[in-house]
């Protein structure tokens, strides 16, 4: 019996220690997930739908800096740095496509 529970509490502490990401990492990528929406709202929901609506899920970073360069309705987004669109892509990364196609 003790040798029993010496195994599942040192298995628990291993999986523990090896199967999440630092606190802190979860916090960071929180934080530039919902900055990612503010910046998308800010600068992006007025022709793309609101964040929960967005006709650009899934965006990456390469992707929103490839359209401000090419559509000439954007090119006003330029100063947005790479950490923004980031963000950004971040946020738009965990739209739900389901929710979005039944919404649209």
């Amino acid at each position: 019996m003790t040798r029993l529970f010496i195994t599942v509490v040192c298995g628990s502490i291993f999986l523990a220690s090896c199967s999440y990401p630092p606190s802190s990492q979860l916090t960071s990528q929180s934080q530039q997930d919902t900055n990612g929406i503010a910046l998308y709202e800010e600068y992006c929901a007025s022709c793309h739908r609101h964040y929960a609506q967005t006709t650009k899920p899934r965006r990456n970073a390469s992707r929103l800096r490839s359209a401000i360069k090419v559509f000439p309705a954007m090119r006003d987004l330029d100063f947005l740095s790479d950490a923004q669109l980031e963000a950004i892509s971040a946020a738009l990364s965990t739209i739900n496509l389901q929710q979005v196609s039944r919404d649209n």
